[in-house]
């Protein structure tokens, strides 16, 4: 299964239960960000980072190279989705004043995607990539999600997935970096179920289902339930996002 498949397979699924990155990522980009004419968010899934663009943004492009994630976009009177690859687009040169790669910088060709950048970025423009780690809940389940889910699926993580576990250290940004930027993370409430889905729609999951031909998160589903108390019971969930972000030269 490769990537594409991945997050074409439950294109529904993925739309549904990704959850959405926190808003104060979007007004600092707001704030280091001189047009705000026309955003790019390449490879933006369902849309969850160009819906937030939006605020900011007259116009925002959204280019995924799968069509069944476009299929399923957030509908939004400024945002224009378009199926097309990271490293070639129909852009005119220097044409966006924003890039961003949200959770996703790790699938793609990065030099020739930064090219890219280079040429449809306006003279000092923002290209910003992030994306985010494992969640934490509460220690006893933290340590069963570890055991018993995270263990075994790690075989099934792409390469490009270990960058981003990595934060993202190794990606040669093509301009000049920006550097102490705030340190963001992702916060939701959600009940055992909703948990579930969410893990469901990793790449690793749907991998090792794939190939060994049941589903990981299974393994560990009853043993949750009794750690969680009452299923239906909100928690708080929290990620970390690894951001970086830099500024295309005047």
């Amino acid at each position: 299964m490769d990537n594409v498949q991945t997050f074409s397979l439950d294109s529904e699924q993925y739309a549904r239960h990704r959850p959405q990155y926190p808003e104060e990522l979007f007004s600092y980009l707001n704030e280091i960000t001189s047009g705000h004419d026309s955003a790019w968010d390449c490879a933006t899934g369902n849309g969850q980072a160009a819906v937030s663009c939006a605020r900011y943004f007259s116009h925002v492009i959204a280019t995924d190279i799968s069509a069944e994630q476009i299929r399923h976009r957030i509908a939004h009177p400024r945002i224009n989705y378009i199926i097309s690859t990271a490293e070639h687009t129909p852009f005119d040169n220097e044409s966006v004043d924003l890039v961003v790669v949200a959770t996703a910088v790790h699938w793609l060709d990065q030099p020739r995607f930064f090219q890219e950048v280079e040429r449809v970025l306006r003279p000092e423009g923002i290209l910003a990539i992030w994306g985010y780690g494992f969640l934490a809940i509460e220690p006893e389940i933290d340590r069963l999600l570890a055991a018993e889910l995270f263990a075994p699926i790690d075989p099934f993580w792409a390469s490009g997935n270990r960058q981003m576990f990595n934060h993202y250290r190794d990606v040669s940004l093509p301009f000049d970096e920006i550097y102490d930027p705030p340190v963001f993370a992702m916060q939701v409430e959600w009940n055992l179920e909703q948990l579930l889905a969410f893990l469901r729609t990793w790449s690793a999951v749907k991998r090792y289902a794939a190939e060994l031909g049941h589903d990981p998160v299974e393994r560990v589903e009853m043993k949750l339930k009794i750690v969680w108390n009452e299923p239906e019971k909100a928690k708080v969930v929290k990620m970390p996002i690894f951001f970086r972000a830099s500024r295309k030269s005047a």
